[in-house]
């Protein structure tokens, strides 16, 4: 069966109309399916959008569309107060590309904020500067050291550990955002896992409660990730995907071509 979805990129790629038209078709072949936008990543695009439309990006947004949970606002970064707090409500996905935002330079979502509104969100790489969960992860709560000079703050009173906190809520987000039935071991989910190697310097003499703080907030060697499996198939083994050899030759012709461009 053929799953669907959109992603019109950004709100300087499409106008209203052609938004709403594309979501009417979508809506005809596939009624709830995931929609992508790239929003308020750069201050540059929000003095835009003010200036042509009369409103802030996410407002603009969340004023003339019905924003719920099928929507991923990928980045999302320049949101003010209200912004953030109505994004929360709405249930959309905040698409948070942690390591290419910072490659950029384009700014630090308010992610404490934004939680404490009970808003969800997801992780994933934009750019694939990064492509490593555990760099999203350990950057988002970095970020928000950085910015507000304090410690631990994405800790909840109710989740002390900040990495369990973010695995848990990236794991949700993303399932959301994906539109399938994926990010948990529970029945009808799809059956992916992760198989930790627990010799490992990050892990070895500790108990399972601290494995994913040093999982994200070490970075000491290889990745403590030994076998990965995607819907019940080990896709990684001892650290290497199967197809590796065969996806490393392709992607080296695929760099000679591009360069000789250049």
């Amino acid at each position: 069966a053929l799953r669907y979805g959109v992603a019109p990129h950004s709100l300087r790629a499409v106008s209203q109309d052609s938004l709403r038209a594309l979501l009417d078709g979508l809506d005809h072949v596939s009624p709830g399916a995931p929609v992508h936008i790239h929003i308020a990543e750069q201050t540059a695009e929000v003095d835009a959008c003010i200036a042509t439309e009369g409103a802030r990006p996410v407002q603009w947004l969340l004023d003339r569309f019905d924003v719920n949970a099928r929507w991923c606002l990928v980045h999302a970064t320049h949101v003010d107060a209200h912004e953030t707090a109505a994004l929360a409500r709405s249930g959309a996905i905040a698409g948070l590309c942690l390591t290419t935002e910072a490659n950029l330079g384009d700014g630090i979502f308010p992610t404490h904020d934004y939680l404490e509104a009970r808003g969800a969100f997801g992780v994933g790489s934009d750019s694939h500067i990064g492509v490593d969960w555990r760099a999203e992860l350990r950057l988002l709560e970095y970020g928000q050291r950085l910015a507000r000079r304090e410690r631990n703050v994405l800790a909840a009173p109710n989740e002390t550990y900040v990495a369990d906190r973010l695995f848990a809520a990236a794991l949700g987000g993303g399932a959301s955002a994906t539109g399938r039935a994926v990010g948990a071991l529970k029945a009808g989910a799809r059956a992916d896992w992760i198989v930790l190697d627990a010799q490992h310097p990050n892990l070895a003499e500790q108990q399972p409660l601290t494995w994913l703080s040093s999982i994200v907030f070490c970075e000491h060697g290889e990745t403590p990730v030994l076998d990965v499996y995607a819907g019940g198939e080990k896709v990684v083994e001892a650290r290497r995907h199967r197809d590796e050899a065969r996806l490393y030759t392709d992607y080296r012709a695929a760099l000679a071509r591009l360069l000789a461009q250049a």
